[in-house]
């Protein structure tokens, strides 16, 4: 392995009233910036930002700006947070809510040459402490590329993490169990990242970042139920382990730990969702992805659809609100999603690509693991 600089989160603010501490904290972790500028929406304002502002202004911070998102991951919502911490700088962003506000504070402050605080109120995904923001499909995206899905910007760790475990706690529990879903996916995505490196499409491989991702799953799905159940040991690791995904891909050399083929199934779910104007979780399509590519790959879907079901996440295509015949369109286009993929990374190579799915075998995969009826 060459020579490369690895860092990740630095430090980390976490237990109950976290975020009364959070102006204090910033003086004990070195930070000089007096101004503040806080990516909210209307609910993580009432959950946490109002808060958030007091405990800053009240550690002796000079300005604290709001900005409220309104069209989720976009590139405009990018601007509107530029146009907030420009005149302020310098500046520290925080971003606060779930994946979509972190992931805009990550980059408006990226750009920006700001640094920039992550405080999750959910834990649907793994954005807290991810060193990529994520995007939709835009034709100028964030990066002034066009783009037809998702796709990702590398801007580095944060600066810290600041999670207050009482407010997660009482956040409505589809958004856990749809961060649980997701970590989840890690079953196909090593699994992934070994046949991509033995078949010499990617040259970056850590046994050290499987080893440690694995571990942590294989904890996960044995305490599935005393994680639904908010058992204090249980549930802190499940945050723990979601916190530690920055650390993990910078471990790796590469975020190719943290998805593969079900995430490309969950992408051909999410457009049927759309398809029928239904605003679904990216946890509840990976986890559905995990257990019909789990499934492909030879490995116990049984299992991982039985920790799913014990946290509470969706198992079946019913519960998110999608036909039989939706999961088998999603099925058969893995490989063309896949292919689009490969195009912007040429390392996400996964087992669609050597097995791609007829109807038939569609039809086959998704019945036996009861997906579909």
């Amino acid at each position: 392995m060459d020579a490369r600089p690895v860092g990740f989160c630095g430090s980390f603010l976490f237990g109950n009233n976290a975020l009364a501490r959070v102006g204090h904290f910033c003086e004990e972790i070195g930070v000089k910036e007096r101004n503040a500028v806080l990516i909210n929406d209307q609910n993580t304002w009432e959950v946490a930002g109002q808060e958030l502002t007091q405990s800053l202004l009240g550690a002796g911070f000079q300005r604290v700006e709001t900005t409220m998102v309104e069209r989720g991951a976009v590139r405009s919502e990018v601007d509107n947070a530029r146009e907030k911490t420009q005149p302020l700088k310098p500046c520290i962003v925080f971003g606060v809510g779930g994946g979509v506000n972190m992931d805009i504070a990550k980059a408006s402050a990226f750009l920006e040459r700001s640094r920039w605080i992550t405080v999750p109120t959910i834990f649907s995904t793994d954005a807290m402490t991810g060193i990529n923001a994520t995007f939709r499909g835009e034709k100028r995206g964030v990066d002034d590329k066009a783009h037809d899905g998702d796709y990702d910007i590398r801007v580095g760790p944060p600066l810290a993490c600041v999670v207050d475990t009482e407010i997660i706690r009482e956040a409505p529990w589809k958004f856990q169990a749809a961060g649980f879903a997701d970590y989840l996916g890690k079953v196909c995505a090593t699994e992934d990242w070994n046949l991509a490196y033995a078949r010499g499409k990617d040259q970056i491989y850590s046994e050290y970042a499987i080893m440690l991702a694995r571990a942590q799953v294989e904890y996960l799905m044995k305490n599935a139920s005393r994680i639904r159940r908010k058992d204090q040991g249980a549930f802190d690791a499940f945050l723990q382990a979601m916190m530690n995904d920055g650390f993990l891909t910078e471990m790796a050399g590469s975020s190719r730990i943290l998805f593969g083929s079900e995430h490309v199934v969950g992408q051909g779910l999410m457009e049927e969702q759309v398809r029928v104007s239904i605003g679904g979780l990216h946890g509840e399509q990976v986890g559905l992805g995990t257990i019909l590519m789990a499934y492909l790959q030879g490995q116990d879907w049984r299992a991982v659809k039985k920790a799913l079901d014990e946290v509470g996440a969706p198992t079946t295509a019913e519960q998110i609100g999608l036909d039989d015949e939706a999961v088998i369109r999603a099925l058969t286009r893995a490989r063309a999603i896949n292919k689009s993929w490969l195009r912007d990374r040429p390392d996400i190579y996964t087992i669609v690509m050597e097995k791609p799915l007829t109807r038939e075998s569609a039809k086959e995969i998704a019945g036996e693991t009861g997906v579909i009826r």
